[in-house]
């Protein structure tokens, strides 16, 4: 068959041999191309969500560096003295040592703080209280007001608004681990 074949069927065949191999070449190409297509849109997805979770990440950092408390930056007895000073009512209570209350199995511990009105002639009024209260847990996520008492005021002239108030304040922070 080969032997009657003149230069220039030769050149024909060896054309259309390597048109068909192109052509197989382009298929195979484009399968993968298609294959890596998809690939790449699974990618940009789970580089989305990397990108979603550092910013989440980021987010939580600052959060942690702006709450006085969890950051290190203040104990509970001088966060809450801070607090009292602050909102412009003084240190005008008396915060009693922490009750611990552990939950082991949740990793975490709550300790309570009563504060009692230091002296007898001591009351404030409800915005006073309410100052005192969103300035003491505005700035921390850890502490917050679990139980407010308020009492009349008995003080000689006080007035309609004037109020002896009982807070107990939780401070819930993650237990320490204990290494073995």
């Amino acid at each position: 068959m080969f032997r009657n074949w003149d230069f220039e069927r030769g050149v024909l065949f060896l054309m259309i041999l390597l048109i068909l191999a192109g052509g197989v070449f382009i298929v195979w190409q484009r399968s993968i191309y298609e294959d890596l297509s998809g690939r790449i849109k699974g990618s940009e997805a789970q580089l989305a969500q990397m990108g979603d979770l550092a910013k989440e990440i980021l987010e939580l950092q600052s959060d942690l560096e702006s709450d006085t408390i969890a950051s290190g930056k203040a104990g509970a007895y001088q966060y809450v003295e801070d607090q009292e000073v602050q909102s412009k009512i003084g240190k005008k209570f008396n915060i009693a040592p922490p009750q611990k209350d552990p939950h082991p199995s949740e990793s975490y511990e709550d300790e309570r703080y009563v504060l009692t009105t230091a002296l007898p002639d001591y009351d404030f009024t409800r915005q006073e209280i309410g100052t005192f209260l969103l300035r003491l847990e505005g700035n921390t996520t850890r502490m917050k007001v679990t139980r407010i008492r308020l009492d009349l005021s008995t003080r000689k002239n006080a007035g309609a608004d004037a109020w002896k108030p009982t807070f107990t304040i939780t401070d819930r922070h993650p237990m320490a681990v204990q290494g073995g």
